[in-house]
């Protein structure tokens, strides 16, 4: 009841998109697509329409025709590494990023002109830059992919020409964040992207201070990802190409006539290119074999009892368009062991009065499914609100006031039916005192949600909402890491994240440590924020 409650990583062939050049032979060119989307501990990056058809492997597609990179079946050099696509999935974890990278590298050929695009969330920890893996966590540094690694790979890379593209600090200024943000570029972590190695041209999507802007792609001809900068650079190049039909296999990348492209053509944001451009263009040898082609290790099998657990804790998400893996993250028999499942659910709630304690937890689990439905037709939190207020809207804020107060009253109860089995806690095994400890700290975590918006909806009725810039149409509630609450919600949330730290620590390297460390990432408040105006036609 949330407002707005609201790489399967695959290392894939591209289908043919196009005839390559038929006279002169292929091009020696190759193209490494790198795009995260569903996070676990960060805000996901949109990777096309919220309901549509991911379209990340055709886009990466056109932009290889674009930059005339083969695409063949005898001849296949576009490497697409993405959670969302459907075929031959690998999680874009820090292994499997390290190894993408080693393998794109290993195989190239020294007549190779080679681009790597990276679409994901990046940051910045004491004084380093850090690519964020999808189950990167941008607290610890050891989950993080390193800058200076990618660098340190290119700068042993033997090739005509070195491409590395950062699409980094993106942002959806319609997404909702759930999550704490990552934030704009900042200067350490601009100059250390940017520092790339003698022989690499360096293309950072967004200037110290910005975002690199992303939007839901509507109906189009050609396929779109929703980031901003790749669907600028695809129509480039393709562009581009069109326009030189006769380039020669030795030409090298025309990376500052893009550049140049792509920079026109963006609004609010504005691309840097750095690095050493190829003096002449290097020699073309049309009789050496093709680049090989390099395949990562087939994922590891999902443990079943790892989706039995995060099936029956699952609740409604918090994060707008949260798809994250949960249960193909990589979890080890070791570290589950001891947590095996000795009755089923089914049996502790035909025998709650055997097992009390599980049986409030999987009572307050219900409880929770209940009071915060989320599956669109049963919808029923106020999130957005049209200008001026009218008597109308408080109605429907009235409405909406009297649902939560309901939904208050049930998680209390539940929450007070938890607390009572407490003192049976130690007597259960490992696998039900983890659950029993998640559930209680997402009762009251989601108890000071459910009050932070029920204060939210009040400033509706007392007409106590920020100002509204002009052409303005409302506001629209978002998540805020500040608490208005009183002494009392702000006491429960400390006891809820304390709680979620121990259960991260004691129970490390299982699906609770993943589920608490989700929690803590949470932003618990609410607030109003006036919606953007909409933009004049053609700008």
């Amino acid at each position: 009841m949330r407002f707005a409650l609201c790489f399967c990583a695959a290392l894939v062939a591209a289908p043919v998109a196009r005839a390559q050049d038929p006279k002169g032979g292929a091009h020696p060119r190759r193209l490494l697509v790198v795009q995260v989307a569903d996070y676990v501990y960060l805000n996901p990056l949109t990777h096309g329409a919220p309901t549509g058809t991911d379209r990340t492997r055709e886009a990466a597609t056109r932009l290889a025709v674009g930059l005339r990179v083969p695409v063949t079946k005898d001849n296949d050099q576009l490497f697409v590494l993405s959670d969302r696509l459907a075929t031959d999935p690998h999680l874009p974890t820090r292994d499997t990023l390290a190894k993408a990278l080693d393998g794109f590298c290993s195989t190239a050929r020294a007549q190779d002109r080679v681009v790597i695009f990276f679409g994901a969330h990046a940051v910045e920890k004491d004084g380093k830059a850090f690519l964020v893996p999808i189950d990167g966590d941008p607290t610890a540094p050891a989950t993080l992919l390193p800058v200076a690694d990618v660098y340190d790979a290119l700068k042993g890379l033997k090739v005509a020409q070195k491409v590395v593209i950062w699409d980094v600090c993106r942002r959806n200024p319609d997404r909702v964040r759930g999550r704490a943000d990552t934030g704009p570029m900042t200067e350490v972590l601009f100059k250390a992207l940017s520092a790339a190695p003698d022989g690499v041209q360096v293309v950072v999507t967004c200037s110290p201070g910005e975002r690199a802007l992303e939007s839901f792609p509507r109906a189009a001809t050609v396929p779109l990802t929703g980031s901003a900068y790749f669907d600028a650079l695809a129509q480039a190049a393709t562009d581009l190409r069109t326009a030189n039909p006769k380039a020669a296999p030795g030409d090298t990348i025309p990376v500052e006539a893009l550049h140049k492209a792509v920079t026109g053509a963006l609004k609010g944001q504005k691309p840097a290119l750095a690095g050493d451009v190829p003096r002449a263009p290097a020699a073309c040898d049309a009789e050496e074999p093709a680049a090989k082609r390099f395949l990562l290790p087939a994922e590891p099998k999902p443990l079943l009892d790892v989706k039995a657990i995060f099936d029956e804790l699952a609740m409604p998400q918090f994060v707008e368009g949260d798809r994250a893996p949960l249960a193909r993250l990589p979890f080890t028999e070791a570290a589950l062991k001891g947590y095996a499942a000795d009755v089923s659910t089914d049996e502790v709630l035909k025998n709650a009065d055997k097992y009390p304690l599980r049986a409030a937890t999987l009572q307050a689990l219900a409880t929770v499914r209940n009071a915060w439905r989320l599956d669109g037709k049963e919808q029923r939190a106020v999130a957005v609100l049209s200008a001026p207020i009218g008597n109308l809207t408080k109605r429907s804020v009235s409405t909406a006031q009297e649902l939560v107060a309901l939904a208050i009253i049930e998680l209390e109860l539940a929450l007070e039916r938890l607390e009572a089995v407490g003192d049976k806690r130690a007597a259960e095994p490992k696998r039900w005192q983890a659950h029993y400890d998640y559930v209680l700290a997402e009762v009251r975590l989601r108890l000071v949600i459910l009050n932070e918006y029920n204060r939210a909806l009040a400033h509706v009725r007392t007409e106590s909402l920020p100002d509204l810039p002009p052409n303005s149409p409302g506001w629209r509630l978002i998540p805020s890491e500040k608490l208005e609450g009183k002494k009392d919600a702000k006491a429960m949330f400390a006891a809820a994240t304390d709680a979620f730290k121990q259960l991260a620590v004691d129970h490390k390297g299982t699906p609770w440590e993943v589920l608490a460390r989700r929690a803590q990432v949470t932003q618990p408040g609410a607030r109003w924020e006036p919606i953007a105006p909409p933009k004049a036609e053609g700008k």
